[in-house]
């Protein structure tokens, strides 16, 4: 039997029609986002150590990482402090000692003016300090900080009841005449 014979009385295999069994519109995997997005914001838990400024610190920090940060919140105690009260204006204190941090809050745009950071304080007898840090901040042991960093961030100035509606908006800069 020659091979166009022995084809020939060999069934033959038809492929089936249409879409294969199982193949329903999967969906599809989402487009992977790209790490050079406009807005990013990043969460951080940053150790300082005993003795070193805590404001120099989170400066370099993002001045290194090219981002603002904001700070969430603080663990640990200080041993100096330069602070004005917000009550007194124009009063500045300087505390010593071991001080417990119950709240660090604060922002910092690279470029811009200096970071903005206050801090409530307690004494070993209770007693509870707080202000806006205008000195050093001095770690007393470990301080840990957890802040959220942010990449691109934008300024803008809403129109108050008295100023006219204009809107500013700079990447990367804040004017430094804000209160």
């Amino acid at each position: 039997m020659s091979v166009s014979e022995e084809a020939m009385n060999m069934p033959t295999m038809r492929r089936p029609r249409g879409r294969p069994i199982g193949s329903k519109n999967k969906p599809k995997p989402a487009p992977l986002m790209r790490r050079d997005t406009h807005n990013v914001i990043e969460s951080h838990m940053i150790e300082i150590t005993s003795g070193a400024d805590i404001t120099y610190n989170l400066v370099q920090f993002a001045r290194r990482k090219e981002r603002g940060f904001c700070v969430l919140s603080a663990i640990g105690s200080i041993r100096n402090v330069t602070l004005q009260q917000s009550l007194i204006p124009d009063t500045i204190m300087t505390l010593e000692g071991q001080l417990q941090i119950l709240s660090l809050r604060g922002s910092f745009l690279p470029g811009a003016t200096p970071p903005t950071l206050s801090v409530y304080l307690a004494g070993a007898k209770g007693q509870v300090v707080g202000g806006k840090v205008v000195g050093p901040l001095v770690a007393s042991g470990t301080v840990f900080i957890i802040l959220a960093a942010f990449s691109n961030a934008a300024f803008d100035r809403l129109p108050g009841e008295a100023s006219s509606s204009n809107h500013h908006h700079h990447n990367d800069s804040c004017p430094s005449n804000l209160p």
